[in-house]
């Protein structure tokens, strides 16, 4: 059983995947980001050619997004926070 898929919205999918897995780790984050930007023009891409293909990977490229708002808030807090920081 095969799935009817556009070209485009498999690739979309592998990089959101691997922008989500870049973004857990805070050291690979702008490759996360660089791959979260790559995954939503690839899966926009596909979305214009076959509307509701690519609702996976623009799911995850925007779940990668808040992993790194959430890593960014947590290291801005730290900053707020923390008066030797400063």
């Amino acid at each position: 059983m095969s799935l009817n898929r556009p070209a485009a919205s498999t690739p979309a999918f592998w990089l959101a995947l691997a922008a989500c897995m870049c973004n857990l780790l805070v050291v690979l984050l702008p490759i996360g980001l660089i791959l979260g930007l790559a995954a939503l023009a690839t899966g926009t891409i596909g979305s214009r050619r076959s509307p509701g293909a690519s609702a996976p990977a623009l799911t995850l490229a925007g779940v990668s997004f808040v992993i790194a708002l959430i890593w960014g808030l947590s290291v801005a807090a730290m900053f707020a926070i923390d008066p030797t920081l400063s």
